[in-house]
């Protein structure tokens, strides 16, 4: 099962952002450190006429070479204790409440990590595994929610946008994708996407939040360690 959806989420019906060639802000090599609350609504009619929603948030830290992710639970929604303290057979990390860990080495390589705070554990993931924990195996998405070489095949839109940001369009005109991009920030502050039956349709959107003083991954000290495989023995 997928760790999370992630920031393609508004992408989640294979969407291609291709558009007409424009000239896009070039992204700065080192984007600047930033904190961002994430929220994600899906919503979809099927064909049986039931409709589902689906809504999620997360937090994302982003400085430097390396990027945190991690989803935001309610209080009181998810029992950890029961989780991981149950018999042999059910006894089990639960991935989607770890946060994800990014770093990316001297030598361009990524490293990936769950991080479990409940059971102090760190899990490291080979690339092998990647998409099951949700990432895309892309440095860019994972600093930007969005790779910033997107825009340079969507359209920028006459809609009107706060100051310092500008909307994108790409996709298709049966599938299309809106992006409102967060020029100093690098970051997509909204995206939106449907079909042209209306019956599914996706919003992500992101606002900045102050980046706290002490970041999560200089607070590891004393965790364990796991790889990825001994959570599927």
């Amino acid at each position: 099962m997928p760790y999370r959806l992630c920031a393609a989420t508004a992408l989640a019906w294979g969407l291609t952002l291709a558009g007409s060639a424009q000239a896009a802000p070039a992204a700065p090599a080192h984007p600047p450190a930033l904190a961002l609350h994430i929220e994600h609504h899906v919503h979809t009619v099927s064909a049986d006429g039931v409709t589902r929603e689906l809504r999620y948030s997360e937090q994302l830290l982003r400085q430097g070479e390396q990027i945190w992710l991690a989803r935001i639970l309610p209080r009181h929604a998810h029992s950890e204790d029961e989780h991981s303290s149950g018999a042999k057979a059910h006894k089990h990390m639960d991935i989607a409440a770890s946060a994800r860990w990014v770093q990316r080495q001297g030598d361009g390589q990524l490293q990936v990590r769950l991080v479990n705070a409940h059971e102090r554990l760190l899990v490291d993931v080979p690339p092998a595994e990647w998409g099951q924990v949700g990432f895309d195996g892309q440095w860019a998405n994972a600093q930007h929610l969005l790779d910033p070489a997107q825009l340079a095949r969507m359209k920028p839109l006459a809609r009107p946008a706060p100051a310092g940001a500008r909307w994108y369009q790409g996709g298709s005109s049966s599938q299309p994708v809106q992006v409102l991009w967060d020029i100093q920030g690098q970051f997509p502050q909204r995206i939106e996407s449907h079909n042209a039956q209306g019956n599914e349709r996706s919003v992500t959107t992101a606002r900045r939040q102050t980046l706290p003083s002490t970041l999560p991954w200089t607070q590891l000290t004393g965790y364990g360690h796991k790889e990825y495989a001994d959570l599927l023995d």
